[in-house]
């Protein structure tokens, strides 16, 4: 057989690599189908299928051929918009949020007036944009703590000019009205979130930590390749605790395993050591979780160290869209786990179709919470620590419902477990 005269090989440009891994992403990110079991594609594979598709829809079109730009276009996957992710709310400020940042500011006197421009919120923490003579000032407040910058005045370009240990990145957009994402400088690919915009500034509160980032605008068409824009980051600004919060068990074995876990985590758990210690409950052999409670958040810990913080005031956020659980008597979230290797059509992923109820108890009556489901034995367990994990549920379960009891049988509610 004669050789064939194969080209050598050659890289795709980055601007091709990065739309395809964008694509990619945005796929990965999306929340699963609420009865379907949850799958990881292997990236790999991913990577490489995106890629080739990338390459066919960008180059397909012969540009002799007599056809409107707007026919050519292809949708591409947009960014998801900043009020899924966060409570954006333009001129207004949290209630003593003025305060308590004027109380630590090195700025304007406090008899100057700050004007709120917008407060982006997640998972307890506040960060707000004002305006003063003097320039912009950048607040970010939490329960216990209060980090503020000093008076920034606008570059006119896309710059960050304030961040925080919390992870909070804050600065100003310049004339592109376009949305963007801020992701890690070192890892391109992985983390990173979308900013919230107000005006001429932008806000991501408890999106990352990092000594540099790029911004990434939205791509629109299939057409356009993703750009990244390489920003400098200013060190983190002081925290100041000036609302101390006291929590009994945190010298105790449970409150100390928690705060290990809550530790060093990616972005950063805020106010970690004000967290109370909630249920650790084995799932498998292999398969651990460990809750905590602040406020109305939940944290559910893994064996492996990762840590999912869930905030009941925003049930479709993503990460909790059509997995949260509501009543009076109880509030938590479905929690897949016993996850295995399945290889299938050539790629590998790890899958699962079982799934636990994680829920933080709250009414001192409840002495049971049970699942019961058509033709099935019902499964209970009685509350420690004030939350309860029931395991054992599988995906494919239909009609299966919640029933809170109190120590005499009583049934305090009854509900849909989704």
């Amino acid at each position: 057989m004669p050789d064939l005269d194969v080209p050598p090989d050659s890289p795709l440009p980055d601007g091709v690599r990065a739309a395809a891994l964008t694509r990619l992403r945005a796929g990965l990110d999306a929340p699963p189908p609420r009865r379907l079991p949850l799958r990881i594609a292997a990236v790999a594979v991913a990577v490489v299928t995106a890629t080739t598709l990338a390459v066919q829809l960008t180059g397909r079109e012969d540009p002799t051929t007599a056809t409107s730009s707007t026919a050519r276009e292809v949708p591409e996957l947009r960014h998801q918009v900043a009020v899924a992710f966060y409570d954006l709310r333009t001129g207004s400020a949290p209630d003593g949020a003025e305060q308590r940042c004027r109380a630590r500011s090195s700025g304007p006197p406090a008899a100057e007036r700050w004007t709120p421009i917008a407060t982006a919120s997640r998972h307890r923490v506040d960060l707000t944009a004002f305006r003063t003579a003097e320039g912009t000032v950048f607040c970010e407040t939490t329960p216990m703590s209060v980090t503020v910058s000093s008076p920034q005045a606008d570059p006119g370009a896309l710059a960050v000019a304030f961040t925080t240990a919390t992870g909070s990145m804050a600065g100003f957009t310049g004339s592109d009205a376009r949305s963007f994402r801020l992701v890690p400088r070192t890892d391109e690919q992985r983390g990173g979130a979308v900013v919230a915009r107000a005006d001429r500034v932008f806000l991501m509160p408890n999106g990352l930590v990092s000594d540099g980032v790029v911004a990434q605008p939205e791509v629109t068409t299939s057409a356009e390749l993703v750009q990244g824009l390489e920003l400098a980051t200013p060190p983190p600004s002081g925290t100041v605790v000036d609302r101390s919060v006291m929590v009994e068990d945190i010298h105790r074995p449970e409150g100390h395993r928690l705060a290990e876990c809550l530790a060093d985590q990616s972005p950063p758990v805020p106010d970690a050591s004000a967290w109370r210690a909630g249920q650790a409950a084995g799932l498998t052999a292999t398969e651990s979780v460990r809750l905590g409670h602040y406020h109305d958040l939940l944290a559910l810990c893994r064996e492996d160290g990762t840590v999912t913080v869930h905030d009941f005031r925003r049930p479709g956020a993503p990460g909790s869209a059509g997995t949260s659980v509501t009543g009076r008597t109880l509030r938590g979230v479905r929690m897949f786990y016993g996850f295995a290797e399945v290889t299938e059509g050539g790629a590998t992923y790890r899958a699962s179709n079982t799934e636990a109820l994680v829920a933080e108890i709250t009414d001192v009556r409840v002495a049971t919470v049970t699942l019961v489901g058509p033709g099935q034995a019902g499964i209970t367990v009685g509350p420690v620590a004030g939350s309860v994990v029931v395991p054992g549920l599988r995906s494919e379960d239909r009609d299966v419902r919640i029933v809170v009891e109190d120590a005499s049988g009583t049934v305090l509610e009854e509900l849909p477990l989704g």
